[in-house]
């Protein structure tokens, strides 16, 4: 079946459908919205010109075509509109032809009184779609209705009405500014100007991988979006407030960024069961091999214990200066994952847990660990740590997208919020450093200008001895 639909309607002894494609129901709701009488609105306001209006609904876009130089069969002035359904999800930016084709076929059938035999399956099945015309919107609809008025020679609708605006309002209609009236009377008929909500809108990009996105609310209002969607962007305008909480979580959480990628909820696991007071067998305190054993053995875990902790081997932190400078310097494209899950590692020479972004190539050879109320990164191949900051990932040029996704996930790992790299203070500390190293500099000239004037006194009484020496 084709996924575009057709219908006609025209003012004959009425508003009357004059084809209906097969799979459109008019009986519904949804379609019924979509068939206006246009002798209220349109018909008055186009002067007897073409006007071409976009819709969308819950499943459809809809492009019209209203002719308004038409006449009933009793001559009262009319029109006929050439409604094209296609998918919610799907732009097409050559509608105007397509609208075009099927006037002047359905003008022939009308001519030669055909109209039972209608069929425009060939038109609607030569509708061939891009990737780039598919996008995924969600959106909170505006009750109210705008216009926009086109040129002719240019009309520029293939782009007008496949923004992302046209999800934000019940309708939109273009007028040829050459024909039709003038645009204070289409404000003083109730419709809104196109450009008034165009220059304030903004868009969130949503990621759902896990499929955990419970509910979505623009200004309280919930929002029908697709579960089964891992992305669609979410359209509102610039001051509105959007919510979400997740499937394993329930607090309602505000999305302040233009990316948003749902996670599952991080759940510690389970510590080992607890044994009942008085349920396990009791040892028999009478009996003194039972005593050395339990003895011995507390021996053990504590001798353990404190050999553990002050191994020689554990992981420590070291302060460097400088940022390394050996980072690859490769720019990344966007088509990388942004599925930021972080692999939890425990190594036998570390006491915490160590984290890494293995599935995100950029900082696959990194390693982080949290310590000290403080993040730490080291490569794979390397033994020091380096304290992380949040310009620490400049140097690996990410986009700022990944970027705070990436700082997003260690906040929210450690409950911490990392901070920017304080270069003053490091500036500090290279100043202290060189007054250190001038003071040892001069210490140095002090004793070896005392150890000279002690050899220029030896020198000068062995003179004096050989002088003395008689001949």
């Amino acid at each position: 079946m084709n996924q575009f639909g057709i219908i006609i309607q025209e003012t004959t002894a009425g508003s009357n459908q004059q084809f209906v494609s097969t799979h459109l129901d008019i009986n519904t709701p949804e379609i019924k919205g979509t068939i206006t009488d246009e002798r209220t609105l349109a018909s008055q306001l186009a002067n007897l010109s073409d006007v071409y209006s976009v819709q969308v609904t819950k499943n459809y876009k809809v492009y019209s075509l209203i002719v308004t130089n038409s006449t009933d069969f009793i001559g009262r002035s009319g029109y006929y509109a050439i409604r094209l359904y296609g998918p919610k999800g799907i732009n097409l930016t050559n509608f105007e032809i397509i609208l075009a084709n099927i006037k002047e076929k359905y003008n022939h059938y009308t001519k030669m009184n055909t109209l039972k035999n209608q069929s425009y399956e060939d038109i609607l099945s030569s509708i061939i779609l891009e990737g780039k015309d598919r996008n995924n919107i969600v959106s909170i609809k505006s009750a109210m209705s705008y216009f926009y008025y086109f040129d002719d020679a240019n009309s520029n609708l293939g782009t007008i009405f496949n923004t992302n605006v046209v999800h934000m309002v019940y309708k939109i209609y273009a007028f040829n500014k050459n024909k039709a009236v003038d645009e204070s009377i289409a404000l003083t008929a109730g419709l809104k100007s196109f450009s008034q909500i165009n220059t304030s809108q903004k868009e969130i990009s949503m990621n759902n991988n896990w499929g955990l996105l419970n509910d979505l609310k623009i200004n309280d209002q919930s929002i029908d979006f697709n579960p089964n969607l891992t992305e669609f962007n979410i359209i509102c305008q610039n001051n509105d407030v959007v919510l979400y909480n997740t499937n394993d979580d329930k607090t309602y959480k505000t999305i302040n960024n233009n990316f948003i990628s749902i996670e599952k909820k991080f759940i510690a696991p389970p510590g080992p069961p607890k044994t009942p007071p008085g349920s396990g067998p009791r040892p028999d305190s009478d009996n003194p091999n039972t005593m050395y054993i339990i003895l011995g053995l507390m021996v053990l875990l504590i001798g353990g214990g404190i050999f553990y902790i002050l191994r020689p081997d554990q992981p420590r932190v070291v302060i460097l200066d400088d940022e390394p400078t050996n980072v690859h310097d490769t720019k990344h494209k966007d088509t990388i994952s942004r599925t930021f899950d972080i692999n939890v590692q425990s190594y036998k020479n570390s006491r915490d847990s160590t984290y890494r972004f293995l599935n995100y190539p950029p900082l696959k050879d990194l390693i982080f660990v949290f310590t000290k109320e403080k993040w730490s990164y080291r490569k794979s191949n390397e033994t020091n740590w380096i304290f992380f900051y949040r310009n620490t990932l400049d140097v690996y040029n990410l986009s700022r997208k990944d970027k705070g996704s990436i700082i997003q996930k260690l906040e929210v790992k450690s409950g911490h919020v990392i901070n920017e790299r304080e270069e003053k203070k490091e500036d500090n500390n290279k100043t202290e450093r060189n007054k250190v190293d001038n003071t040892t500099k001069k210490k140095d000239t002090t004793k070896q200008s005392s150890k000279s004037e002690e050899n220029k006194e030896v020198k000068l009484i062995g003179d004096q001895k050989l002088t003395d020496n008689p001949k």
